[in-house]
């Protein structure tokens, strides 16, 4: 598989650009090919039922870091003619580069069209932005919503590093098409079952979102737009006032989301979105002041330590007046994690495989011994990849050593001896054998990301990344609305 046309791709998983060399599964790294990303492409229109006639088409367009450093460079046009267009910078990246732009067109619709944009274009006037929600139907979805393709969506870097669906169809790699059914597990089934706080874990709108930007496809972007309405919906109150309206979950972190509410805001411009994001990364800091683990049976968890960064990570990558706060604290956590990687226990003394280790009662599990969670793992490892491509640099390095060590252990010790994925991995010693065919993607993408951050030449670990992706093309299931939600949020990073 060859990596994007672009150096987006390596951004989101190596926080740098390598050379224009262009890299293949067996070259010395993640080199980018030397095409650049194609600054054309179209934006299709699908008005919803009903809306016909003059529409204001409302949109965000995510960017590369270092692609476009002027708004106003955007050109749009329909059926051959520029069309004057508010252009809203939304975010920036840490080089002052564009993060996404809101863009808005006036179209006079009969049925589906589509828009021609030109990143970096010139032309077509400007005309005065309206409020998002001013262009919403009743139900808060879009009058007219626009589709952008899966080769864009992926390049951007904004949903982390994945490919178009496209690219891998009848490959090795194309795994999670089996499991991840968007239309199955759609907004209708997580309504369904809403009043029970279960079917909310693992922050569905961002697994919506990312099948959205692996696909281009309207239904799960329907589902991530209704979704994020309906999570914003329930949040009230400000800064440490800030309440969630999960059922019976307003005290407990691992449903305090900021990543959904910020990919909602990078691809509609919706600033209600940025603020609650702010809001829910204040709550989530109250909820998980001390990230670290000083062993015991002191309460800690992958999957929470995962959100308390996520909520910080993304919340410092939208935030207008309060980035430094968020990142200080994503600095923390990240600071606490990869300490407590090092150091606990004593007992363990290998340096080169190393998980988050912590005892089985302090992860609320009866096993008496101490391991971790490879599938929880994932969405720490998830936080950590993102806070690499954010920060770059030294803190980058030791980040992605910290990954090779992760994705070591579970490659090693981490699979039962039929090469299923533990439930619960031990140290040292057999883990717990998983009931279920539900976690090979999450352990996947773990053992992936250290082949990567390893320099993309360890074949063992290639071996292992595969082996795991067989599995679950093989056998992968997902027999309830959570078990897609965690299968399909961080592990479809996986063949990137």
């Amino acid at each position: 598989m060859r990596p994007l046309r672009a150096c987006a791709l390596a951004l989101v998983l190596a926080a740098a650009c390598g050379s224009n060399q262009a890299a293949d599964d067996t070259g010395p790294g993640p080199g980018p090919d030397a095409a650049p990303i194609e600054p054309a492409f179209m934006v299709h229109l699908v008005p919803a039922a009903g809306a016909s006639g003059a529409q204001v088409v409302s949109f965000a367009i995510p960017l590369a870091p270092g692609y476009l450093h002027d708004a106003t460079a955007i050109r749009v046009a329909h059926g051959g003619a520029d069309l004057a267009a508010a252009r809203v910078p939304l975010a920036t990246h840490p080089d002052g580069s564009l993060a996404s732009v809101l863009v808005q067109v006036e179209v006079t619709l009969t049925g589906e069209a589509d828009l021609a944009i030109e990143v970096g274009g010139r032309g077509g006037g400007d005309r005065a932005a309206v409020p998002v929600a001013d262009t919403l139907a009743g139900d808060g979805t879009p009058r007219v919503w626009a589709l952008l393709p899966a080769t864009w969506l992926a390049a951007s870097g904004a949903f982390g590093a994945i490919v178009p669906q496209a690219a891998i169809a009848g490959t090795p790699l194309d795994a999670w098409g089996g499991v991840c059914d968007y239309a199955r597990w759609d907004t209708d089934a997580f309504v369904a079952g809403m009043a029970s706080r279960d079917v909310w874990l693992f922050d569905r709108v961002t697994a919506m979102y990312r099948g959205y930007a692996i696909t281009g496809d309207l239904e799960p972007l329907r589902s991530a737009y209704r979704e994020a309405g309906i999570y914003l919906g329930g949040v009230t109150g400000t800064g440490a006032a800030t309440r969630i309206g999960v059922p019976g979950a307003a005290d407990d972190l691992k449903y305090h989301y900021t990543q959904g509410l910020a990919l909602h805001y990078l691809t509609t411009g919706d600033a209600r979105y940025r603020e609650a994001a702010e809001n829910v990364a204040v709550r989530a800091h109250d909820l998980w002041a001390d990230p670290g683990y000083a062993g015991g049976d002191d309460f800690w968890t992958e999957r929470h330590a995962g959100f308390g960064l996520l909520a910080y990570e993304f919340a410092a990558r939208v935030s207008d007046d309060r980035a430094a706060m968020f990142a200080g604290w994503a600095e923390q956590a990240v600071t606490a994690y990869l300490a407590t990687q090092a150091a606990y226990p004593a007992s363990w003394t290998d340096r080169d495989a190393r998980c988050f280790a912590h005892s089985a009662t302090a992860h609320g599990e009866s096993y008496g011994y101490d391991g971790c969670s490879p599938w929880m793992s994932a969405i720490l490892a998830d936080g950590l990849a993102a806070y690499a491509a954010r920060v770059g640099g030294s803190a980058a390095t030791a980040v992605g050593a910290s990954l090779v060590q992760l994705g070591r252990i579970v490659a090693r010790d981490g699979l039962d001896p039929s090469g299923k994925p533990y439930y619960w991995m031990g140290l040292g010693r057999a883990g717990e054998v998983d009931d279920f065919d539900e976690h090979w993607g999450e352990s996947a993408y773990l053992v992936a990301l250290a082949w990567h951050f390893a320099g993309r030449t360890d074949g063992a670990l290639r071996a292992s990344a595969d082996a795991l992706v067989a599995g679950l093309r093989d056998r992968g299931e997902a027999g309830q609305l959570r078990s897609f939600n965690w299968q399909c949020r961080s592990a479809v990073q996986t063949p990137a």
